[in-house]
């Protein structure tokens, strides 16, 4: 048997990043041209796929995610779950992609409240004469992340006891497999637990479920091939840049998986019919919305966090002035290009690139301390030298999970010992003490906590802005430039 795999595609259909319209060897249309199906082969996606990339977006403006239901479909996409960021959009929206989707979509922790969406626990089938059971789940951190509203016809229940007892309906198949979008918590070459969190709990599925597969997402990290606790398990690269092949010999009980390169050419006929779409958000992408004073252009990871950023102060100005917050922290993606001088809806999409919305925060000084401790955790002085401290890289690159601040000054040592590094901290002058009282803007996904940020958690909530970062600044930008 033999199973095609992707994961956290994210909208990268096409042969392109996006950041310009050159046609570049990724995407799933060129990952789908070397897939060789027959009777013995699945092909499987392990959700995140309805945002993230330019044509998401420009799809979910027309509110059309049915025609990434028919891309799928198209390619044949036997089974696939649900990522968290597949919520990102409405319950219609989730709605018309999987009710259009050929494929079964398999998620033991989501119920639909409504029973309107066929979303299944797991899936018996037989191949080479043998059964083979296929269950899914999805983080449950989608209750943390996700716009209320977003998830009123959704129950997420606890991610490990619904894999649980879903694998209780296919335990005496002959192949076990598992879709999870999520990934692990321990490092896979030493298993010290690396998380003290549940956002991923792959594995603890490996270890405590008899599973002879495990297919995970989620991290944006590759794992081409991994035995771990007696499962086969993997991950491929976010995006579509490359795809997992999965080879299962029932008759020698091996299971092998190998990390595949896409091919240089596309899926012609999916290509074709879609490309009117493809050109259309490449032209939409172009359009100019604004004339700025000079160029945004970000520089190195660590150049930043040393020295600053004038792109990162810029948004944070934005955040502030939407907002009437005290104090503004944002962050980057991975991958960002910047703004130009004449500046287009391309240059915004892929310069903040997450589906962010903005949460007003009422925050103290000691948790505002806290939260810069952590931040400066991203820097560490080694041999007379400034680094990225490796927990920020290893094992995924976390660079967006440093922040920016905007609003405040304050007194910064980086080579003295981590947690030990902010000095005097200032608001318009003043030095701020442990009790006094700010309000602070940044993303919703920080809001939560999450990037081990747990000062943020409980604070009250003043406001929330639910419209993604991305439109706020255009919409800024056609609106006072």
């Amino acid at each position: 048997m033999k199973i095609y795999y992707t994961s956290d595609v994210h909208g990268y259909f096409y042969p392109s990043d996006y950041l310009d319209r050159e046609f570049k060897e990724t995407g799933l249309l060129c990952a789908a041209n070397n897939y060789k199906k027959d009777k013995n082969t699945l092909i499987i996606d392990g959700g995140d796929i309805l945002q993230g990339s330019a044509f998401d977006y420009y799809l979910q403006n027309k509110k059309d995610s049915k025609t990434i239901a028919e891309i799928m479909s198209m390619i044949d996409v036997d089974y696939f779950t649900i990522g968290n960021h597949d919520f990102n959009y409405g319950y219609d929206y989730l709605k018309e992609y999987i009710t259009n989707h050929s494929g079964k979509c398999i998620c033991a922790n989501v119920v639909d409240k409504t029973g309107e969406i066929p979303i299944y626990d797991h899936e018996i089938l037989e191949i080479e004469n043998k059964t083979i059971g296929i269950i899914g789940v999805v983080t449950d951190w989608v209750n943390l992340w996700e716009k209320k509203e977003n998830l009123t016809n959704f129950e997420i229940k606890d991610t490990f006891s619904s894999a649980k007892s879903a694998y209780e309906k296919i335990k005496d198949t002959d192949y076990k497999i598992c879709i999870y979008h999520g990934g692990f918590e321990i490092d896979l070459d030493t298993l010290e637990k690396n998380s003290d969190t549940d956002e991923n709990v792959g594995a603890k599925i490996a270890k405590e479920l008899d599973l002879d597969l495990l297919l995970t997402g989620h991290q944006h990290m590759t794992v081409p091939s991994k035995e771990l606790f007696g499962t086969h398990t993997l991950q491929p690269p976010a995006n579509a840049v490359q795809y997992m092949q999965v080879d299962i010999d029932f008759e020698n009980k091996k299971t092998t998986s190998t990390l595949c390169d896409v091919s240089p050419d596309v899926r012609e006929d999916i290509y074709e019919k879609f490309l009117d779409i493809e050109n259309d958000v490449q032209d939409y992408l172009d359009i100019p919305i604004a004339k700025l004073e000079k160029d945004y252009h970000p520089s190195g990871k660590l150049d930043m966090a040393l020295n600053g950023s004038e792109l990162a102060d810029f948004i944070n100005s934005i955040q502030l002035d939407v907002s009437g917050a005290d104090i503004s922290i944002t962050s980057f993606a991975n991958e960002i290009k910047g703004f130009n001088k004449i500046i287009t809806i391309r240059d915004v999409l892929t310069t903040y690139r997450f589906p962010n919305t903005l949460v007003v925060l009422e925050i103290d000084g000691k948790s505002l301390r806290d939260a810069l401790e952590q931040n400066y955790s991203y820097i560490v002085y080694e041999n007379n030298n400034f680094k990225i401290n490796d927990a920020f890289l290893n094992p995924k690159v976390e660079h967006y999970n440093f922040d920016f601040f905007s609003n405040i000054d304050f007194i910064l040592d980086l080579k003295k010992d981590i947690g030990n590094r902010i000095g005097k901290i200032e608001f318009n002058g003043k030095t701020i003490n442990d009790n006094d009282k700010f309000s602070i803007v940044m993303n919703n996904y920080r809001s939560t906590g999450a990037g081990n940020f747990p000062m943020y958690k409980n604070l009250k909530v003043i406001k929330e802005i639910n419209m993604e970062v991305s439109e706020i600044l255009i919409d800024y930008f056609k609106n006072n430039y």
